[in-house]
C-alpha cells in the first residue's frame, strides 16, 4: 500500500508538470505556469507549498489525474466562491474506470461520474497551498 501510495505521490508531480503545461498558451504572469479547472474555467498558479496539518474544513479537494497527464487538474472552489480555501488543497487521483478519459471543466461533472461508477477517487494523497489567479 505505500509503495502504491509513494508511486501515485510520485506521479503528481510529474502530472501537474505536463497537464499544467498542456495549456500554457493562457496569459499569465511569468511564474504561473501551473493550470487548473473550476468553475469552467481556467485558472493558474504558482509552484506548490506542502502544508503540515490543519483542519480538513479549511482545505479544497483538487482532482488529478496520474492514469492520463495530459487532462488538467480540476479543482471544486476557485476565488469568489463561498467556500473558497484560498488555496489550500487535498489532492486526489482519478482513475476511468467505465468511460473514456475526458477533461472536465468542473468538479459537479466529475462527481456525477464518480456517482455512476464511471470513475474511482482516492483519498487524501497530500496537501499543499497554491493560490489560483484568474487568467
Amino acid at each position: 500500500m505505500q509503495t502504491k501510495r509513494g508511486i501515485i505521490v510520485g506521479a503528481f508531480g510529474v502530472v501537474m508538470a505536463l497537464a499544467f503545461l498542456a495549456n500554457a498558451v493562457a496569459a499569465a504572469p511569468a511564474r504561473a505556469d501551473i493550470r487548473v479547472y473550476a468553475n469552467d474555467a481556467v485558472w493558474a498558479s504558482f509552484d506548490a507549498a506542502d502544508l503540515k496539518g490543519g483542519p480538513e474544513v479549511s482545505l479544497d479537494k483538487i482532482f488529478i489525474f496520474p492514469d492520463n497527464p495530459g487532462l488538467i487538474p480540476v479543482a471544486e472552489a476557485s476565488p469568489g466562491d463561498r467556500d473558497y480555501n484560498g488555496g489550500r488543497w487535498e489532492v486526489h487521483a482519478v482513475s476511468f474506470t467505465g468511460m473514456a478519459p475526458e477533461q472536465f471543466t468542473n468538479d459537479e461533472v466529475l462527481l456525477f461520474h464518480y456517482a455512476l461508477g464511471h470513475l474511482t477517487i482516492s483519498g487524501t494523497l497530500r496537501t499543499f497551498e497554491c493560490p489560483l489567479i484568474k487568467l
